[in-house]
């Protein structure tokens, strides 16, 4: 898509489609009055009749009749002034673009005015405009934006590096939106080494038969239920300074359930249960576009979680590389027992800081819903941190506790951990299953490491399409991170 800025007065724009965002009672005023003028009273009249109201998210159209060089007008809801923030914003955006690709128009003008900047209006459409449908042999007449013209004070530098971030959230979504028989662990495997060249990473790749020799029993465990090659990938980028983030991304490209399986009712969806691996690839893309000046390296359990002669069984017991013994009471509950390996062995590789994303627990949708992404550990300011800039992002985190007196749900009789309380033995605390996932995953981590956990079980997949965005995969915590990587950059 091809983004350009213009300064120019709205009723000289030029665009099949120019969208304008309204609050909840509010008048045209200021250039919008001028351009109300132009069209002969037409927003005026059509806010006064009631057929846009400005409600959150409302789009509707008015046709210029050859008044003004745009051939329709979006007035689009932005809700209550009082309620507006950047994730809003991004979502009107979305919402504007929707509606043009409805109406087939191919070039979008977007009026950025005193409420919208150019980053999140970018972000917005880029995201809305997404097309899951890879495998359509005959795609929906609907139309394709070709062009979006920011009217308003936009700089290229911007515009270029929101791009990055767009294109980098739209990849990861096209590899979560693959197939199980396309995406598979050694495909990601691929992808991985693609970008180590594209952009001089460091790349480490280990096989099974390598990592069950150095000590990864718990990946080696889950991995060893699947015919498909299973691979332990670490990236590595050097920008500079003594601090390393490390990023963990949960690698099952699909999930089973294995031994304990799942209900086959919406089974299909497990292809996305390699998010968490797919979105750590999407921040290693722009980090590789951008290169901050901050060590990052990423490293991605990849497998498969399924049923056969040689897959974990419940009652089973594996060694994890920290040391730690680990009880099987469900193989369903497998992403946080190879995520204990991968942030194991990111702080031998010298992470400073962590961030894990999984798709861990099917307690998070229950807890959250699929609006907010569950996020847990420490220190709390690490976590704090993570939630406001996902805010400034675009995307919505709530933090749950991880009390001390959780750990009393991880007991096992056999072994150091239950991977899945309540299922083997009674504990004195039940429930709280997303948060025994963060309990669970804080185990494999040095005290004086901060972890934050972030459980995009929820979030990582709308199965219902949205006013701004259509189902499917979403990218979750892409633009979050890079705002985190931008913020420790810069020393924050």
């Amino acid at each position: 898509m091809k983004i350009t800025a213009e300064d120019e007065k709205l009723e000289k724009i030029r665009a099949d489609a120019l969208a304008l965002c309204l609050f909840e009672g509010e008048k045209p005023a200021g250039e919008l009055e001028k351009l109300d003028k132009a069209v002969s009273g037409a927003i005026g009249e059509t806010i006064k009749l009631g057929d846009f109201k400005g409600k959150l998210y409302e789009v509707t159209s008015i046709y210029t009749h050859g008044k003004i060089p745009v051939v329709r007008i979006f007035l689009v809801g932005a809700g209550k002034k009082g309620e507006f923030d950047s994730r809003i914003a991004r979502n009107i955006a979305g919402a504007a673009a929707r509606r043009a690709l409805k109406t087939g128009a191919k070039k979008l003008a977007i009026y950025l005015g005193e409420h919208l900047n150019a980053a999140e209006i970018i972000e917005g459409i880029g995201l809305a405009t997404y097309e899951p449908g890879l495998y359509k042999t005959k795609k929906e007449d609907e139309g394709r934006i070709e062009e979006l013209v920011l009217v308003g004070r936009a700089n290229n530098q911007v515009i270029k590096h929101s791009q990055i971030i767009v294109e980098s959230t739209n990849w990861v979504r096209k590899l979560i939106s693959e197939p199980a028989n396309v995406m598979t662990p050694q495909a990601l495997v691929e992808e991985a080494r693609k970008l180590a060249k594209t952009y001089k990473f460091g790349i480490e790749v280990i096989d099974e038969e390598e990592a069950k020799k150095r000590g990864f029993g718990a990946f080696v465990g889950v991995a060893r239920g699947s015919e498909e090659p299973s691979f332990l990938v670490v990236l590595k980028y050097k920008g500079g300074g003594k601090e390393t983030l490390g990023i963990v991304g949960k690698g099952i490209t699909f999930d089973s359930g294995g031994i304990s399986l799942k209900p086959s009712k919406g089974m299909w969806e497990m292809k996305m249960d390699m998010a968490g691996a797919a979105a750590c690839l999407g921040i290693m893309k722009w980090v590789g576009e951008t290169r901050p000046r901050l060590n990052v390296i990423t490293v991605l359990p990849l497998t498969e979680n399924l049923p056969s002669g040689r897959a974990l069984k419940p009652g089973d017991v594996v060694k994890a590389l920290n040391g730690k013994t680990i009880e099987i009471t469900n193989t369903d509950a497998e992403g946080r027992v190879v995520l204990a390996d991968a942030l194991a062995y990111a702080q031998k590789l010298g992470a400073t800081y962590l961030v894990d994303l999984a798709t861990l627990t099917g307690a998070i949708n229950v807890a959250l819903g699929n609006v907010a992404t569950g996020i847990m550990g420490r220190p709390n300011s690490w976590v704090e941190k993570i939630v406001r800039l996902g805010r400034e992002a675009g995307e919505l985190f709530w933090q749950l506790p991880t009390f001390r007196d959780y750990k009393e749900i991880l007991k096992s009789d056999i072994a150091d951990l239950d991977n899945a309380p309540g299922e083997g033995q009674p504990n004195a605390v039940t429930g709280a299953g997303a948060i025994a996932g963060a309990m669970f995953l804080l185990e494999f981590v040095n005290e004086k490491v901060p972890l934050a956990h972030l459980d995009i079980a929820a979030t990582a997949w709308l199965s219902t399409e949205r006013p701004y965005l259509t189902k499917g995969p979403t990218g979750v915590g892409v633009r979050t991170l890079v705002k985190l990587i931008e913020s420790l950059e810069n020393g924050g």
